[in-house]
């Protein structure tokens, strides 16, 4: 009669170790992830002081469908089938806002005899990351220098591949006059990111491939790699963390090298092969091309080898270089972090792109031989002597 009696006896010792304990530890490991999580959300609120007000990002489909990407900010960036990504059209908010075509506004009204277009393309800077309203960008007030049309086609993260890619794709069917790459450090900075010498001059590609093989995972149609995929799916920050860490490095989940960035000449010949095909477009298009790099608060050694290198390969194709990052005009108070400037270092960089446009006559079969002499913008910036 006991005999018979001890299986009963050891289920509540399997009922704890295949059911209570499983409970636990994944209540355990949610509490764990939900710390994590607050502690990320903080390291991001630290991160959007640098630069005020913060563009905080949200990226979307194509026609504006949630991708579930973690950040949930005010500006929406929708996949692009040529550029990877650019502005969803028509947003709106207290700083920024975005018309049909997605385009930064206040810098394509076109007043009656108003006949220059000018088309801006490149990154955050261009884009007039962290101003307070569309009229403080380097288009807005290059617009009003130039009594030209400037359309601020500008996408934050967009490295010069990507900025080919949408001026081939879309841009030059709005026939501009002009065509100027506000860029140069997203090209330069791309190369300590990645492995791979093929993603130099694009941003975005290689995270999104990423959140591809993570999603095509649970989906997979073995069980084994399914199961696998669970704890990445459920807790996310803890499984980074746990990779990253020797635990992942024992346990053979992580083949961690110390990553070797791309070298310098290789990524400043890559900007400059882009730069090089958009003044060849010009000539296909019937347009002027100027390339403009941006400068840096610190004057970073690096960055200026990567500017030399790539003025060296402009020059013998031609193309016309504004290089802002040796101008000594810019002093830190304008910046609002590494790269990023304020309203008044807009403006001063208005001053420039404007005075080299009329030196350069590059607006002279619509203007004439002269540009229209600069005026005195609401950031107080002081017009260059014409």
């Amino acid at each position: 009669m006991a005999h018979s009696r001890r299986p009963f006896a050891i289920l509540p010792y399997v009922v704890v170790l295949f059911v209570i304990l499983p409970v636990l530890c994944v209540c355990l490991l949610g509490i764990v992830e939900l710390m994590l999580d607050r502690e990320h959300a903080k390291e991001w609120v630290e991160l959007s002081k640098q630069s005020k007000p913060y563009y905080w990002w949200h990226f979307v489909t194509h026609d504006g469908r949630d991708l579930g990407y973690e950040h949930k900010g005010p500006l929406k960036l929708a996949l692009h089938p040529f550029a990877i990504y650019s502005n969803l059209p028509n947003q709106h908010s207290h700083h920024f806002s975005t018309d049909d075509h997605g385009f930064r506004g206040s810098g394509r009204d076109r007043p009656l005899g108003m006949h220059a277009r000018v088309v801006l393309v490149g990154g955050s800077t261009a884009f007039g990351t962290g101003l307070e309203s569309d009229r403080e960008t380097v288009a807005s007030q290059l617009a009003q220098r130039l009594n030209a049309e400037v359309i601020n086609a500008a996408v934050i993260g967009h490295a010069s591949g990507q900025e080919l890619t949408y001026l081939l794709t879309e841009l030059v069917d709005w026939h501009p006059d002009l065509v100027i790459a506000l860029d140069g450090w997203n090209d330069y900075y791309k190369r300590l990111e990645v492995s791979d010498p093929r993603l130099l001059g694009m941003n975005g590609f290689d995270e999104i491939e990423d959140q591809l093989v993570a999603s095509a995972q649970l989906s997979d149609s073995a069980l084994f790699t399914r199961l696998c995929s669970v704890p990445r799916t459920l807790f996310p920050r803890l499984t980074s963390r746990v990779q990253q860490s020797r635990i992942g490095l024992w346990m053979g989940w992580l083949a961690r090298k110390e990553l070797q960035p791309q070298s310098l000449d290789l990524a400043a010949a890559r900007y400059a092969d882009n730069l090089i095909k958009m003044h060849k477009l010009g000539r296909a298009f019937d347009f002027q091309f100027l390339a403009v790099m941006q400068p840096d608060v610190n004057h970073g050694t690096d960055y200026q080898r990567f500017r030399a290198r790539t003025e060296s390969l402009l020059a013998r194709d031609g193309v016309r270089v504004l290089n802002l990052g040796e101008r000594q005009e810019f002093v830190p108070s304008m910046f609002l972090d590494t790269m990023h400037l304020d309203g008044i270092g807009h403006g001063l960089m208005a001053d420039l792109i404007a005075r080299t446009i009329q030196s350069e006559y590059l607006l002279a079969r619509v203007h004439g031989p002269t540009v229209p002499t600069a005026v005195r913008l609401s950031t107080g910036v002081e017009p260059i002597p014409q």
